[in-house]
């Protein structure tokens, strides 16, 4: 009898170049896409970390949103900078990370089939800072999900 097992793949940075100074009320997106279709996993985990030293307000989270791809050209639309808000709703929201205390960096893990119900081509991350104070550090990172067959 075969048994099937899923593969956690290595742990890797996703640049974004801005995150850690990212003002309140203002979106960024990834540096570049990340890439699915040389692999072709079964899931990506997003592993996002972002702290503030000044004291949250307002909604106190992080937003994470994806621009995903079936090709590699053509990405779901929406904002991926700057602070209007008008196309929000054509990104894809895979979470949120609350932000609810001063100097303590918070963690949250983002399944990519999960949101979307298939693991796209490729895809951007997309984040919107809602701590109403600027953050102070920020990251992301992303881990491939595989299987085999013994």
């Amino acid at each position: 009898m075969s048994t099937v097992k899923s593969v956690v793949g290595t742990r890797s940075a996703v640049t974004v170049t801005g995150l850690s100074t990212l003002a309140s009320a203002t979106y960024i997106q990834s540096d570049a896409a990340v890439n699915c279709n040389t692999n072709q996993p079964l899931d990506v985990v997003v592993e996002v970390s972002v702290a503030t030293t000044n004291a949250p307000a307002s909604l106190k989270q992080v937003q994470v949103f994806i621009r995903e791809s079936m090709d590699g050209t053509n990405y779901r639309s929406g904002p991926t900078s700057g602070t209007t808000a008008t196309r929000e709703a054509n990104l894809r929201n895979i979470g949120t990370v609350a932000v609810t205390t001063t100097a303590t960096t918070e963690v949250g893990l983002f399944s990519v089939a999960a949101a979307l119900g298939y693991v796209p081509y490729d895809f951007y991350i997309v984040l919107k800072n809602e701590t109403g104070v600027a953050l102070t550090s920020g990251s992301v990172a992303k881990t491939e999900i595989s299987g085999t067959v013994s």
